[in-house]
C-alpha cells in the first residue's frame, strides 16, 4: 500500500514527520520573568530501525525551527538495540536552546543499557536528569527542573521523587517518562510534569473512543489538572515494534507557560 494511500485511509507510515502540537499552559506559581516560556518536548523517538539518522536530522531541525527557550527529552530516545545509540547520535547532534537541553531515561533505554542511553544523550550535549535537579534561573527568580527515572529500571535504578525537594525554587517542573509517575510527582510538589511513553495509543479510533493506551494509563495524549497541578503528556515522535499510527499522528509538543489561574488549551 502506496504512502499517499495509507495517509488517505487515517494511517501514518513511520517515516511521516511529527505535527508541531501547539499548546498553552496556565499556573499562577510560574514567576513573573518565565511567563512566555516555550518549551519544546521531545518523546519517544525510539532510535532505530525505523528512525534513522536521516529522519532524526530532521526533527532536529525541526525543533530548531520552533525556537524554544528550553528542550526536553522525556525518555525511550533509543528503541532497544546498541547501535540505536549511534542512530541517535548521527542523527541529532547539534540540537540546542538558550536554556539548555535536558532528559531523562523511559524503559526502553533501559533495554537498551541505561548507562549506554546517557552517553548517547551527554554526546549530543543534552543534560540527564536522571533523579537529578538543575535550577533555571530569570530576573531572580527560579524554576527547578527535575526527572526521575523510569519505573521499568535495570536493577540498581529507579525513580527518586525527592529529587523535586532537593532545591529552593519558586515553580517545580518535572519530566517523567511514563504518566503514572504523576501522582507521585504532584504529591512531591511538581506543579508541572511532562511524560510520554502511551504514543497516544498509536492505533486508536476516536469517533469509536478505542485506544488500546486507557488500559494501562487514564492519561492517554494531551494536558490533564488535578488538585493544583498540570500534567502534559507527549504521542511521541516514533513508534513501537508496528511501524505505523493510525488516529494518532506522531508530535513535538511546543508549550507555552503563562502565569494565570490553572489551565489549558
Amino acid at each position: 500500500m502506496g504512502g499517499s494511500l495509507l495517509s488517505r485511509a487515517g494511517w501514518l507510515e513511520a517515516s511521516e514527520l511529527p505535527l508541531v502540537k501547539r499548546v498553552h499552559l496556565f499556573h499562577p506559581a510560574l514567576p513573573a520573568s518565565f511567563n512566555g516560556l516555550r518549551i519544546a518536548q521531545v518523546s519517544d523517538i525510539h532510535a532505530g530501525a525505523f528512525m534513522p539518522p536521516e529522519r532524526l536530522a530532521r526533527v532536529r531541525d525541526l525543533v530548531r525551527g520552533m525556537a524554544p527557550d528550553l528542550v526536553v527529552f522525556t525518555g525511550d530516545q533509543l528503541d532497544r538495540r546498541e547501535v540505536d545509540a549511534e542512530i541517535f547520535v548521527h542523527g541529532l547532534a547539534g540540537i540546542d536552546a538558550p536554556l539548555g537541553v535536558f532528559g531523562v531515561l523511559g524503559n526502553h533505554d533501559h533495554q537498551a543499557g541505561p548507562q549506554l542511553a546517557l552517553t548517547a544523550l551527554e554526546a549530543i550535549g543534552v543534560v540527564p536528569l536522571v533523579n537529578q535537579a538543575a535550577i533555571l534561573e530569570r530576573d531572580g527568580a527560579q524554576i527547578l527542573l527535575a526527572g526521575v527515572d523510569d519505573f521499568e529500571a535495570s536493577p540498581g535504578w529507579g525513580p527518586d521523587y525527592s529529587v523535586l525537594s532537593r532545591l529552593p525554587a519558586d515553580f517545580r517542573l518535572l519530566l517523567c517518562h511514563q504518566p503514572r509517575g504523576w501522582r507521585r510527582g504532584r504529591l512531591a510538589g511538581a506543579h508541572l510534569t511532562l511524560a510520554g511513553h502511551t504514543h497516544g495509543g498509536q492505533i486508536a479510533f476516536p469517533t469509536r473512543g478505542l485506544n488500546v493506551a486507557r488500559l494501562s494509563t487514564p492519561y492517554v495524549a494531551g494536558p490533564y489538572i488535578r488538585r493544583g497541578a498540570s500534567l502534559y503528556v507527549s504521542r511521541g515522535v516514533g513508534v513501537g515494534a508496528v511501524p505505523l499510527r493510525f488516529g494518532v499522528p506522531p508530535e513535538i509538543a511546543l508549550i507555552t507557560l503563562w502565569r494565570r489561574p490553572l489551565a489549558a488549551i
